[in-house]
Formats: structure tokens, C-alpha cells, sequence
């Protein structure tokens, strides 16, 4: 099984939908499959909790690997869990991955 790992960089909007269409892929061919947010992406957690996002719909998809790289404010009502990462953990994580993928 290949361990896919997505980098979201990038606002809510078009481009990150389409990376996030390709994370439920991943989900239906049972790869081992984490996303870490980054940057603005960060913005996307934000949109998790304010209204509905394709990202509800992760752990249907058996998606649970939720990271967000130096986030020093994660949203309290934000509806999945998400682990706050370091630079050397996110290096880690990204050594770990057959796969690298950046929305």
C-alpha cells in the first residue's frame, strides 16, 4: 500500500476542491493517506468549521490523518481533529510518504 501525503497550501476555493476530490480518491483505494495544511491552507480548517466543506467528508473515507504545520491557532469548533505539527515532524512526515502531492 503507497502513503500518500497531501500539502494543502491554498485558500478554500476552485484548485483546492479539485486536490481535495483527489484526497477522497486516495480514501476509495485505501491508500494510507495524510493531509497536512499549511500557509493558507490553514484558511481552509477556518472554512471547515463556518460552512459546509468537501473536507467533511474525510473520514467517510477513512481520511483521519489531519495536520496543520506551525499553526498557532487551530478553530475550536472545527468539526475534524487536527494535530499541530513542528517543521521537523512535517520533515518526518514527508520521508515517510511514497507520494507527495501539493494543493
Amino acid at each position: 500500500m503507497k502513503r500518500v501525503v497531501y500539502v494543502l497550501g491554498g485558500p478554500p476555493g476552485i484548485a483546492t476542491n479539485e486536490t481535495v476530490d483527489l484526497i477522497l480518491v486516495s480514501g476509495v483505494f485505501e491508500q494510507s493517506t495524510a493531509i497536512v495544511f499549511v500557509g493558507d491552507g490553514l484558511l481552509q480548517l477556518h472554512a471547515l468549521a463556518e460552512r459546509q466543506s468537501p473536507l467533511k467528508a474525510l473520514p467517510t473515507y477513512d481520511v483521519t490523518e489531519l495536520y496543520a504545520l506551525d499553526a498557532l491557532t487551530l478553530p475550536d469548533e472545527a468539526v475534524l481533529p487536527v494535530a499541530a505539527i513542528d517543521s521537523a515532524e512535517f520533515e518526518t512526515l514527508l520521508d515517510s510518504a511514497d507520494v507527495v502531492i501539493n494543493g
